[in-house]
């Protein structure tokens, strides 16, 4: 996806963007978010999502990344949105241990306020952003 080409789905007032290097997954979360009512936007490129966001800093509630992708990991991705814009909400998704996260150097920066363990289920998903929007 090119940045001309990123615009949000819906006219939801929290845009949410997800970021996966399996364009499969992308697609799939954003399909998912769209359907029950949440302004998505997916990238399969962690570089092109960073770009994207430092164009759009305020615009997103947000942040679903996963961990390991070419190019930035999950984790310096999410320190650097967080540069941009420190009230954003930040999920991190993985497959592998949860407790390893806390251990990279970024993981304190990155102030995530979620880890997802993949596979995620997308009804336990609705409900954390449910949640971390109300708050």
């Amino acid at each position: 996806m090119s940045l001309k080409d990123a615009n949000p789905s819906s006219s939801s007032s929290h845009s949410i963007v997800i970021v996966d290097d399996e364009m499969e997954l992308a697609s799939l979360f954003k399909t998912f978010l769209t359907n029950v009512g949440y302004d998505a936007i997916s990238f399969s490129d962690p570089l092109l999502a960073l770009e994207y966001f430092k164009e759009t800093p305020d615009n997103h509630s947000i942040l679903i990344t996963d961990m390991r992708m070419p190019g930035i990991c999950g984790i310096e991705l999410a320190r650097k949105i967080r540069e941009e814009n420190d009230k954003i909400k930040i999920f991190l998704m993985t497959a592998f241990d949860i407790v390893d996260l806390k251990n990279h150097p970024d993981y304190n920066a990155a102030k995530i306020d979620r880890l997802l363990q993949k596979p995620v289920r997308f009804s336990e998903l609705r409900e954390m952003i449910n949640n971390e929007l109300k708050n």
